[in-house]
């Protein structure tokens, strides 16, 4: 039996763990964990496979112990990526509407659909999503359902997001000699955005930092739509090594030390007295090694938000962002990081976890599984044809959303 028929199955493949979640959807359309598996990832680099071997056994482990906690079989699943390799661009097309008193049909949006789809990338990229970012009729901008409505030209702008072939070919095989079907890809920075941001953020205008050990995924949306993504190759893991070597320590005892006691507040030093370090086992002066650890994480983490900041401002988005920035992943719980994001950005910061969405604590309360209930909620909207924005008592809306989305996922499998 296929994982999808009667449950949704999403596998996070990340730099230091892969996480595979069990779900299902009560009749209330909230999304249920049934189950988990997490495992140490060995054979990923930055989000890229670096080692199949060594990448596929990692996701087994997590398999495996998905499948115990639920005694459900899983043979395929959808999966998150991300990397460098991941870029997006946006296709504007448009067309005369020629109907009696130019009323806009749904075969005219179809027709412009397609057009839109003829995305010009090269021969070596794979194009993820495609995600509608407006409709334009005339010259009014920021319409959501031309169907019904009169104009002489319609538009619409997509949000083409593309990647490296190769690179996506390799997290596919590594499923594939797992022995798992890939039922889609979704974009990580996606998937976060799915499970921490609320429709009220994505409507005013928010920024979505998913700070995982290897990378840092960034999503901005605006008008409900994803309008930016963007992966900085930098995460936790370099926060970790800077340890390592500043205190003169392993990788693994530099990891359990930042975990427990890396703090980049403003207040920090006022609260020194009341840290200790000695069952760590290092031999410094106490208050001194305080001071270090904070020196060595404060300003990591800071040239981090700052990449990120430099990178969004490039773009004008810095000043467009009223429900600021949501931080989450598992390096978001870094004590002090949302005081000094809000002070990098300017802007104000929340912690990120998983919204609406029920089961064991330990995984729905966590900011390290947004990503991963994310997939499953992205897929459940694939799945179903669902909007997750429509309100209650648009039926006429959602017929037409359910089969847009559908013409929309024959063209893209196709």
């Amino acid at each position: 039996m296929s994982a999808r028929d009667t449950y949704i199955v999403g596998i996070d493949i990340g730099t230091t763990k892969v996480v595979t979640i069990i779900g299902d959807v009560s009749k209330n359309n909230v999304l249920r964990v049934k189950g988990y598996g997490v495992s140490d990832c060995r054979g990923m680099k930055k989000g890229l496979v670096v080692d199949i071997n060594e990448a596929t056994r990692s996701v087994l482990k997590s398999v495996e112990e998905a499948e115990k906690s639920t005694k459900y079989f899983i043979d395929s699943a959808f999966i998150g990526v991300t990397g460098k390799h991941i870029s997006f661009l946006t296709n504007r097309s448009e067309l005369n509407i020629n109907s009696p008193s130019h009323i806009i049909r749904k075969n005219d949006v179809d027709r412009l659909i397609v057009l839109a789809n003829r995305v010009n990338i090269s021969s070596s990229n794979e194009i993820i999503h495609t995600l509608i970012k407006q409709f334009v009729i005339d010259d009014e901008k920021g319409i959501v359902d031309p169907v019904g409505l009169s104009g002489n030209r319609l538009g619409v702008e997509l949000l083409a997001i593309y990647g490296s072939s190769p690179q996506i070919n390799n997290v596919v095989n590594t499923l594939k000699a797992s022995k798992i079907a890939v039922e889609d890809i979704i974009l990580e920075a996606l998937a976060s955005s799915e499970a921490v941001l609320t429709p009220e953020e994505k409507e005013s205008g928010v920024m979505v930092l998913d700070i995982g050990g290897g990378t840092t995924d960034i999503a901005i949306y605006r008008n409900r739509k994803m309008i930016f993504t963007y992966c900085l190759p930098v995460g936790g893991n370099l926060i970790t090594n800077d340890i390592s070597v500043g205190l003169n320590t392993t990788f693994t005892k530099a990891e359990e030390i930042k975990k427990k006691y890396a703090n980049v507040d403003y207040d920090f030093y006022d609260n020194l007295s009341k840290i200790n370090m000695d069952e760590i086992e290092i031999n410094r002066n106490k208050t001194a090694l305080n001071i270090r650890l904070y020196n060595i994480v404060n300003s990591r983490v800071k040239e981090l938000l700052e990449l990120v900041k430099e990178k969004i401002e490039e773009h004008g988005f810095i000043h467009s962002l009223p429900c600021g920035l949501v931080i989450t992943g598992g390096s978001s719980c870094l004590k002090g990081i949302k005081t000094l994001a809000s002070s990098v950005f300017d802007m104000p910061a929340r912690l990120g976890v998983p919204y609406e969405v029920e089961g064991p604590p330990e995984v729905v309360n966590e900011p390290a599984y947004s990503t991963s209930i994310g997939i499953l909620k992205y897929a459940y909207q694939l799945e179903n044809f669902a909007d997750p924005d429509m309100k209650e008592g648009s039926s006429g809306n959602n017929s037409f959303i359910k089969k847009f989305r559908n013409f929309i996922s024959k063209i893209l499998k196709n």
